[in-house]
């Protein structure tokens, strides 16, 4: 199992992504910058857009 951790400039905790797998991709629309995270678990894969300028920083645990 993996895990996420994405700290965003606005909270103090980070905002936890776990999952058999995880992709980070670059995404840009309507000229803004976000980071895609596609989290896969058993079987089933959600994704969520997160806007680029608001993370500080991300961090992956295996």
């Amino acid at each position: 199992m993996m895990e996420l951790h994405i700290f965003l400039k606005t909270q103090t905790e980070p905002v936890i992504y776990r999952g058999d797998r995880i992709d980070v991709l670059d995404f840009e629309m309507n000229g803004i910058k976000y980071k895609q995270i596609r989290y896969f678990r058993k079987g089933f894969s959600k994704s969520e857009l997160v806007e680029d300028q608001g993370i500080s920083k991300i961090v992956r645990k295996e």
